[in-house]
């Protein structure tokens, strides 16, 4: 869960990785708000995809940039229900960044009160087409995963007077074309279900009407994994 971020000059990259939106350019998809209309690749259909996140998201469709949160990361309490329309084809490859909230590479909020820990993080999906309400995809155990940052991985320093330079840290660059539908994500993790229960869901996620096949998802650690990328690939309807 988060709250404002203290970022300065001397944690540029981190700055990079917790605010920066990923970008793609490309693809068969475009923003829409009407009725089904060509695309790059053939006549598409509108779907509707809503989403809530804990804290932050940035979104693709077949390669090319959905959406991004409206709520900056950088906000308190900047998670939300948000509902994206977009027009894109099958078979249909949806990408996702997710960020949780931490102050600084530490992984930790409210340093230097008495409410100083390790935040957690949360993500739920579901898309359907627009005309026929049909259920596209949801987000589940079977949607595929891979953590580019984690903090603390020493999870005692939760109570440093300095978790800055006590608590640990790993960071990996995202991998090169891993937002395009021909990415081989087959190394990469599938995602961990959690309950309601565990990921604590408020402004917003109560505001929609979640299919029953729709998971809360993250990495394996819902509190020390802080910025995921995550992929789903629906095929063409026979």
């Amino acid at each position: 869960m988060g709250y404002n971020a203290v970022v300065d000059g001397g944690f540029a990259a981190l700055a990079a990785v917790l605010i920066a939106g990923c970008s793609a350019s490309g693809g068969n998809v475009s923003i829409s708000t009407a009725t089904p209309s060509s695309t790059l690749s053939g006549v598409g259909l509108v779907f509707v995809a809503d989403i809530w996140v804990d804290n932050w998201f940035s979104m693709t469709a077949n390669g090319a940039q959905i959406a991004e949160d409206v709520e900056p990361i950088t906000q308190e309490r900047s998670f939300n229900a948000q509902s994206v329309e977009f027009t894109a084809t099958y078979p249909l490859t949806l990408t996702v960044v997710t960020k949780d909230f931490m102050e600084n590479a530490s992984g930790l909020e409210y340093i230097g009160t008495d409410k100083q820990q390790i935040g957690d993080g949360g993500f739920i999906m579901q898309v359907r087409e627009k005309e026929s309400g049909k259920l596209v995809t949801a987000t589940s155990p079977a949607w595929r995963e891979f953590t580019i940052q984690r903090a603390p991985v020493n999870v005692d320093c939760v109570t440093s007077p300095d978790p800055l330079a006590e608590c640990e840290s790993s960071a990996l660059e995202e991998p090169n074309g891993w937002q395009d539908p021909s990415f081989d994500d087959s190394s990469w993790s599938n995602a961990t279900a959690y309950s309601a229960d565990e990921v604590k869901p408020m402004r917003g996620y109560d505001e929609i009407a979640w299919d029953a096949t729709a998971s809360l998802i993250w990495g394996a650690d819902l509190k020390v994994d802080n910025v995921l990328l995550w992929r789903t690939t629906v095929a063409k309807p026979g």
